[in-house]
């Protein structure tokens, strides 16, 4: 049985004349989220006001169905009294009423970039004549003004973040390589990340990676001013053997042949999980201590298992939470960090 709600808490409406379709399109859209998140969670919608079931009502009939953690999700795109006030309210009434279920609130829709996306879309589907027109001619511009320009965009569309500056540029590295800002929001850091990146980047020390597309991308240029080597763990001898004697994954074989060569390293893990989950493995058991460790596996299968378990050790790590991640991201933050490092250097 499922031991996870979700609400989605509409405004609801007095209309009869649109209730209905205002109810198809809250069904819809309940199908549509049940299928994306995990197969247990259970997904009802509500009405602040005016229509059935309201909050409580759905609050009730989680409940009854063994729901454990409720979470409500404010459809709504601005902090209003509504958002500010009611639903905190509401919400806590029902801790009142049930202390025994965990209820979470979550941030109302605000202003992301997808739903600016969609603003946007909405206004052309309206004026057709406002949407850009194809042409043929191209700007060029130099290499460096490529990426001055590239930041300059960044910086517009990033929001405020609650991080310090030198985190910042990891983020917007990242978010270049990508082309994703909503990806930023998602990206975590050790206390201590950046600064064990650098001291262990001035000290020298190797670069260690998952997959040759990772070890490739870094700047082997920069690396080389600090003496920084750059190894592919799939490249060490021994890891056929291993994967077979074992019945593990090559990228799982090829961090455990690095073993105590990782000791003080760098260690950029963006394609397989069962690098990272193996990396943490020999970490546990005392074995190995990299100075910093980026872990942005990706995909749908211990991606984002593995990070989580990455954000509960205590070593300085950089990653990107879910299921999001990749070499691209791998090599930008490894190159970030470099180019941070050079910036203390010099």
């Amino acid at each position: 049985m499922a031991q996870t709600g979700v609400i989605i808490l509409a405004h609801g409406s007095r209309s009869k004349q649109t209730i209905n379709e205002i109810l198809g399109i809250f069904d819809a859209m309940v199908h549509r989220v049940r299928a994306i998140l995990t197969p247990e969670v259970e997904v009802e919608w509500a009405a602040l006001q005016f229509n059935h079931p309201n909050l409580e009502e759905a609050a009730e009939s989680l409940i009854a169905r063994g729901i454990e953690k409720v979470v409500i999700l404010p459809y709504f795109l601005f902090p209003g009294r509504h958002v500010v006030e009611d639903i905190p309210s509401f919400v806590e009434e029902l801790r009142q009423t049930y202390p025994e279920v965990q209820f979470l609130l979550a941030n109302a829709l605000g202003v992301e970039e997808s739903l600016i996306d969609l603003v946007v879309k909405r206004i052309q589907e309206a004026a057709p004549e406002l949407s850009p027109r194809h042409s043929f001619s191209v700007t060029y511009y130099a290499p460096q003004s490529i990426e001055t320009h590239s930041m300059a965009i960044i910086e517009d569309l990033l929001p405020p973040l609650d991080c310090s500056e030198e985190e910042c540029q990891v983020i917007k590295r990242i978010v270049h390589a990508t082309g994703d800002p909503q990806i930023a929001s998602l990206v975590r850091f050790h206390p201590d990340a950046v600064s064990a990146g650098i001291d262990a980047i001035g000290e020298g020390k190797s670069i260690f990676t998952d997959v040759r597309m990772v070890s490739v991308g870094i700047n082997h240029s920069l690396a080389q001013e600090f003496g920084c080597s750059i190894h592919c763990a799939l490249d060490e001898p021994g890891v056929t053997r291993q994967t077979q004697e074992e019945s593990i994954t090559r990228s799982a074989a090829a961090i455990r042949c690095l073993g105590s060569r990782l000791n003080g390293a760098i260690v950029a893990i963006g394609n397989a999980p069962t690098a990272l989950l193996t990396l943490l493995d020999l970490i546990g058991d005392g074995g190995v201590m990299p100075a910093l460790v980026v872990g942005m596996p990706v995909g749908f299968v211990q991606a984002s298992e593995s990070k989580s378990e990455l954000m509960k050790q205590d070593i300085p790590y950089i990653t990107i939470e879910g299921t999001r991640g990749g070499s691209a991201a791998a090599v930008a933050t490894v190159n970030a960090v470099l180019k941070l490092a050079k910036s203390v250097k010099f």
